[in-house]
């Protein structure tokens, strides 16, 4: 009787036990990469034993696919104003933009799982990006350039687009010798309005 009292409780904090432990991951995964964190490190930060983790996760290479993802899933979907806007096509790309450096690039843990992915994905998550969780941006994104720069190769104007982004928002030695660019572009709104204009600009020549 005791023994299955204690088997109930197990598969009732089941589902709490993995989100601990997912999220655990998340955290560890973003700030120190995949092969500087080990599973009994997770373990001790969720607060399971080690034997938990692989309860729920058949490796680390599987929770750190089920972590990435169950994180870019959160962040997936732009804002239904933008998806189904009629605004000129120049501002609904600056706000998925905005949209995009507001709720994901600024969010710390996302913010370096995302460039992880972006720099060097993971073999359990080749197609993380693109295919499976951010096609609805992505594929707005394209409409949106094909639009304005109607003879630019879209995947190169989409990759400008990210390195300008990226560069205003995380390259702190640029911020360190140009400081005029920290005070001039400090909210989503003003990357993004900077970012649309220097991308159009060079697409546009």
């Amino acid at each position: 009787m005791i023994a299955a009292t204690k088997q109930a409780v197990r598969r009732r904090d089941g589902p709490r036990t993995k989100v601990a432990i997912l999220t655990a991951a998340e955290t560890l995964f973003a700030q120190y990469g995949f092969d500087a964190v080990s599973t009994k490190q997770l373990a001790a930060a969720a607060g399971v034993a080690i034997g938990a983790v692989y309860h729920h996760f058949s490796s680390k290479e599987a929770l750190y696919a089920a972590a990435t993802k169950r994180a870019f899933a959160r962040k997936s979907t732009p804002p239904r104003e933008l998806l189904e806007s009629d605004d000129p096509p120049e501002k609904v790309l600056t706000g998925l933009i905005a949209w995009f450096v507001g709720s994901i690039v600024l969010d710390k843990n996302f913010g370096l799982l995302l460039k992880r992915e972006l720099l060097d994905p993971r073999p359990s998550t080749p197609h993380l990006i693109d295919k499976d969780l951010f096609e609805q941006p992505l594929v707005l994104c394209k409409n949106l350039l094909r639009r304005l720069a109607p003879r630019a190769d879209v995947d190169e104007a989409v990759a400008s687009l990210l390195a300008l982004l990226f560069g205003f928002t995380n390259l702190k030695g640029i911020h360190a010798i140009l400081p005029s660019v920290r005070k001039s572009i400090s909210t989503p709104q003003e990357v993004s309005e900077r970012v649309t204009r220097l991308l159009l600009r060079g697409l546009q020549a």
